[in-house]
């Protein structure tokens, strides 16, 4: 795994509650995408015992999941803070996985670039969810025995939901993979990353963020 200095690239007025997102949201969607990568087998197993523990009802779950998951990665592939310019315009370089950095900015990218229809999409699947009471659901349990309609907008709603997010099918894959194909827990756990992303996103939308640049730097200092 490649590991080099990239900026998120930043611009406009911050307030502290604006870097408290993205640092908080970034490591996150950091955390998620390296676990669906990890290629030590210690730490895959114990990745593998963190997906297979929650029973993804949102809330606290939720955030110990990231945790969790963020705790297990080796220090030497984490983001780490290299420098940082505040100004207009200003970055906050990283030293981090580069094929991470990318994913982030791609799924990032897609959700800034149709914000609207991503939010119409995604209160979509909420509104299912919750008509269907599939959120209280134990992931693990028996309730799994689902209908064949729960099963089909089930199935429907990842696609869309990756759709939107741009989840390129390897990756997604991975994830059906650290979920032993339980495609309720591949929904649950996308949905939790669009609103993650839809944070990063808002930011970008109101120019204070800019992902992108960063990874075409890095692509064109290496041309």
């Amino acid at each position: 795994m490649d590991v080099e200095n990239i900026k998120l690239h930043i611009d406009g007025r911050w307030e502290l509650t604006d870097l408290n997102v993205l640092t908080r949201v970034y490591i996150q969607v950091y955390g998620l995408l390296y676990s669906l990568d990890v290629a030590d087998d210690y730490i895959e197993e114990e990745i593998q015992y963190i997906y297979g523990k929650y029973p993804w009802r949102g809330g606290y779950s939720a955030v110990n999941f990231y945790q969790n998951l963020f705790s297990k990665m080796p220090r030497e592939y984490r983001p780490r803070i290299k420098s940082i310019q505040y100004a207009s315009p200003g970055f906050i370089e990283l030293s981090q996985l580069v094929e991470v950095a990318k994913d982030i900015s791609l799924i990032v990218g897609y959700v800034s670039a149709a914000l609207l229809a991503g939010n119409k999409t995604y209160s979509a699947i909420q509104k299912g969810i919750r008509e269907r009471k599939l959120s209280k659901f134990d992931l693990r349990s028996e309730e799994l025995k689902l209908l064949e309609k729960e099963r089909d907008f089930i199935h429907q709603s990842v696609r869309d939901i990756a759709q939107v997010m741009g989840v390129r099918k390897e990756t997604l894959a991975k994830l059906y993979l650290r979920a032993e194909n339980n495609e309720l827990a591949v929904l649950k756990i996308l949905s939790s990353l669009y609103r993650r992303a839809r944070d990063l996103a808002k930011l970008q939308n109101k120019q204070k963020l800019n992902l992108k640049r960063g990874i075409d730097e890095r692509n064109t200092s290496n041309e």
